[in-house]
């Protein structure tokens, strides 16, 4: 009985680690690509307007405080170095880039999903080779916050192994295209830059 637990155990920890999976995008025919080439180490996703010479310290800051008027070229910069490091934070477990870049039921949901993962000795690896396109989606002011919607394509290979490397799923040789639909928000008004992923979902066929 003992055994056949921990294979239920096994089962129920892929099951829901494939969930995860899918829920951070959607994925197109597989293709093989170039690997990435280089590795972004900020967790920050800044968002500051453009000033002009006239303008005031507190006319910018009040300028921070409207969807309308965000930079989203420099937005979506940011949002992308947090793409980035949210998918290899989740990817090798580390609780700590989580905390800071995602908030609220999501952030549990990755939490519960890595403490399986772990317990079931596999072992994820995401390659994000590059950023096809970052667009944002929608802007909206709700119950004093701001949330910024962005859909992200990405090309990325994706592996599992367990705690000797074997190879259980996945090709690392071959990539994949993903679409991702991601929710970035803050509270306003707030002097703090930084942005929380708050939600994400399966783009519709």
């Amino acid at each position: 009985m003992a055994f056949v637990d921990i294979l239920l155990f096994a089962a129920v920890a892929v099951f829901l680690g494939y969930r995860l999976w899918r829920m951070l995008g959607t994925h197109e025919a597989d293709r093989p690509l170039r690997k990435r080439r280089s590795e972004e180490d900020d967790v920050v996703v800044p968002i500051r307007p453009r000033a002009t010479p006239s303008q005031s310290e507190s006319a910018v800051e009040n300028e921070t405080e409207k969807p309308k008027d965000l930079d989203e070229d420099r937005f979506l910069q940011g949002a992308t170095l947090a793409f980035r490091k949210i998918v290899e934070a989740y990817a090798i477990g580390d609780l700590s880039v989580l905390h800071k870049l995602l908030e609220g039921p999501l952030l549990e949901t990755f939490e519960e999903t890595i403490s399986k993962r772990k317990k079931a000795k596999k072992i994820l690896e995401i390659d994000v080779d590059r950023i096809v396109t970052a667009e944002v989606l929608d802007k909206r002011e709700e119950a004093g916050k701001v949330y910024i919607t962005v859909r992200f394509v990405s090309e990325q290979c994706l592996v599992t192994r367990n705690t000797k490397g074997k190879l259980l799923e996945g090709d690392p040789d071959r990539y994949v295209e993903v679409t991702d639909i991601w929710t970035f928000s803050r509270p306003l008004p707030s002097a703090d830059p930084n942005w929380k992923l708050v939600a994400t979902q399966l783009p519709e066929d």
